[in-house]
């Protein structure tokens, strides 16, 4: 760009305008603050980016453009907050940012936020044109068709996530139009195909991306969709083939393994299995050992169906948002990283832990719990290290912890926030070296473990505020799960109120067999601050106080009696009552948070976004 070129859209300008006549941008010379922080940011510097930013935002807060590169330098911090705060101010302003919809859609993607990632990509495409404001920063990383791609490609997996597969499928083909040889939509395109059971076509589209995808672990994922896609159709020898040539390239393919050992076990074939093991034997020593991966696979299938503790609870729904969460705990237990577990209490911590030891391959070892907020500081640090005889008063004998027992399985570490500071650098050596000192011991314990985390808190901010180790919680996150709350898993209430209840039914006798329409509409209005656990212990006193064929309103607790709108609202219908009780919950919601939208969207559990869209859905006075 000339020396008169608009930085934002590279529209040329005479030195004498004020404003870029195109995207609207200041082009007079920029203050010194924001020249260095330009320049730290184009050199990957982004903390002092931040603070320059920020001293020029604070100057001149009604500039989108100031607000936009503090959002910038925290969005490439990973600070999403920080960085939606300032996109947020930016948009109310110019409304048109091209770069600030795609970062804003980003985020919401990441964070599982369905809906507003998809309005915002939505308004990035609507906007791309080189002379739209952002189009600069946004030509840092993409061209306008990858841009196109990117956004096309990630409207298609929300869509998917949505279940709404054809319009996905709209998605895949418009950039398959463009660039026929795009891997990431042919196997998508192929993966929604094989939902709709259009097997036919599933196969066909697989074969065509195999005929384009260098070699690599790319083409052998493809080709092992392909094997799940025969297995589906019912021809099994054609599943067999593709499974087993994936595996004489990679032996170490973890969904080729598990999903031959699937079929061997759902059709029964042992003896097939057998057969194969004395043929691949004589061959290949890799061979062997895909055969006894196999044989274990084969176990695991049946443990996860029959071998599950007695009176475990089940992850249970099929929502979008606990599609996304099974499909990661799947990915996450096909290797060894440590994960980190989010969300509000009662979401299901727990069993996201204990599903991802069942599925992966130290499922034979031990899983070992321990809630790291019960303990004092001495006591905690004794469970998990273990202590020597006479470490301390009542030390009598040797003790082995938590992380020793959990050698060769997985070690959860629930409420991981509230671990002190020195226990948090002990922790640390553990998840880097595999090793530690036993409490008033000097002896060296090495253990084999996976270590799973999980916390409510906001760790990130614990970081700021200096109450949480920054190297640790990068340490922790490398496979984040954010287990959505019950409020916002559309459809799965009636699943989990009928599972309860067959439940309760196993273990004592009741004559309850469902469930009444007005009393579920009860279970669906009230917000469910204690999420799933709350609302087992509701259907547990229901069966245990009550004696009917079905659960009717006037079975339910106060609070959720109460759930439902006054008298007269009462007569509408059940969407007008909904809407009704929406308005009536976000308005008091404000009014308690002094019209702070940030803070009334965080204990309405919706994005901010979100809120604005029902504030002007209902037409709700804020100012």
């Amino acid at each position: 760009m000339t020396a008169f070129s608009c930085r934002e859209c590279g529209n040329p300008l005479e030195s004498e305008h004020r404003f870029c006549p195109v995207c609207g941008a200041a082009h007079e010379p920029l203050e010194r603050a924001a020249e260095e922080g330009i320049e730290a940011f184009e050199q990957g510097e982004y903390d002092r980016a931040l603070k320059l930013f920020k001293s020029v935002a604070q100057k001149q807060p009604l500039s989108a453009f100031a607000l936009r590169d503090v959002g910038h330098a925290a969005f490439h911090l990973q600070d999403f907050n920080t960085a939606l705060d300032y996109y947020e101010k930016a948009l109310r302003i110019h409304p048109n940012l091209l770069d600030v919809h795609f970062n804003t859609g980003i985020i919401h993607l990441q964070r599982g936020h369905v809906n507003d990632a998809m309005f915002s990509l939505l308004e990035t495409l609507h906007h791309i044109h080189p002379l739209v404001p952002g189009s600069y920063y946004l030509g840092l990383f993409h061209t306008a068709e990858s841009l196109t791609f990117q956004c096309r490609l990630n409207l298609g997996m929300l869509f998917k996530e949505r279940g709404e597969l054809e319009k996905a499928m709209e998605q895949y083909q418009l950039v398959l139009g463009i660039n026929p040889k795009n891997i990431l939509a042919l196997g998508s395109q192929g993966d929604c195909l094989m939902a709709l059971e259009r097997f036919e076509e599933a196969i066909q589209v697989y074969k065509r991306a195999l005929k384009v995808v260098p070699e690599g672990e790319d083409q052998l994922n493809i080709q092992n969709d392909l094997g799940v896609c025969y297995f589906k159709k019912g021809e099994l020898e054609k599943a067999v083939a593709e499974f087993k040539s994936v595996l004489k390239q990679n032996p170490d393919h973890v969904n080729a393994v598990y999903n031959l050992g699937q079929v061997y076990y759902h059709e029964g074939l042992t003896g097939r299995m057998k057969r194969d093991y004395e043929e691949f034997v004589k061959s290949s020593k890799d061979a062997a050992s895909i055969l006894f991966s196999l044989s274990k696979s084969m176990v695991s299938a049946a443990a996860a169906e029959k071998g599950r503790p007695a009176g475990e609870t089940r992850m249970v729904g099929a929502s979008p948002a606990m599609q996304r969460i099974h499909d990661l705990i799947k990915r996450a237990a096909a290797s060894d990283a440590t994960v980190l577990v989010l969300g509000e209490n009662g979401t299901g911590k727990e069993l996201v832990a204990r599903s991802i030891h069942r599925q992966s391959g130290r499922h034979d070892g031990p899983f070992v719990p321990i809630a790291c907020s019960a303990l004092s500081e001495s006591l905690l640090e004794s469970e998990l290290f273990g202590h020597e005889k006479g470490s301390f008063t009542g030390a009598i004998a040797r003790k082995i912890g938590k992380f020793e027992a959990a050698d060769k399985g997985t070690v959860f570490l629930d409420e991981i926030g509230e671990i002190s500071m020195a226990t948090q650098v002990k922790l640390l050596r553990v998840l880097q070296e595999r090793e530690f000192e036993r409490v008033g011991g000097t002896e060296t314990v090495k253990v084999d473990i996976r270590v799973i985390a999980a916390t409510n808190r906001d760790l990130k901010k614990a970081v700021q505020e200096g109450k949480f180790r920054e190297d640790l919680f990068y340490r922790l996150n490398v496979i984040a799960v954010e287990m959505p709350p019950l409020r916002e898993r559309e459809g799965d209430l009636a699943v989990l109120v009928k599972y309860f209840l067959e439940r309760l039914k196993a273990r004592r006798p009741t004559r309850f067999q469902g469930v009444t329409a007005e009393a579920l509409r009860l279970f669906q209005q009230y917000p469910w601050p204690g999420n799933v656990r709350e609302l087992e212990n509701i259907m547990e006193r229901i069966v245990t106080l009550n004696d009917d064929i079905l659960i009717k309103p006037e079975h339910l607790p106060p609070e959720l009696a109460g759930a439902g709108v006054s008298a007269s609202a009462a007569a509408l219908p059940p969407s007008s009552v909904l809407q009704a009780v929406e308005k009536e919950m976000i308005l008091r919601v404000l009014r308690e948070s002094n019209f702070n939208k940030r803070k009334a969207a965080s204990r309405l559990g919706i994005s901010r976004p979100t809120l604005y869209q029902k504030i002007r859905k209902y037409g709700i006075g804020v100012e």
